[in-house]
């Protein structure tokens, strides 16, 4: 019995690591030097945030500070999918 308590206590261990593991980075996860702004040598291991540098680094001061950070990782809540069809103004919904 022990044995089996043992055995469920390292999976659930290890299963809780994957998900932390899965979950975003933060601002001050990435900010590895505490600056208080993100380089391009700091996201090297972020490859989404590497491919769209250019679109994140609003000001195009070759770092990001909290707000264009937040505002990169919150677009797709905000924003629709690009190839989402946007019904006109005034139509009826659709199902």
């Amino acid at each position: 019995m022990i044995k089996y308590f043992v055995a469920t206590c390292i999976l659930f261990a290890m299963s809780f690591g994957n998900a932390l593991a899965a979950a975003p980075a933060t601002f001050d996860e990435i900010d590895a030097d505490g600056n208080g702004f993100i380089s391009k040598a700091e996201v090297k291991n972020r490859k989404e945030l590497r491919d769209n540098w250019k679109k994140a680094d609003k000001d195009k001061d070759n770092q990001l500070d909290v707000s264009e950070f937040s505002a990169f990782e919150g677009r797709e809540m905000f924003q629709p999918a690009e190839d989402a069809e946007e019904p006109e103004p005034g139509a009826a919904p659709t199902m």
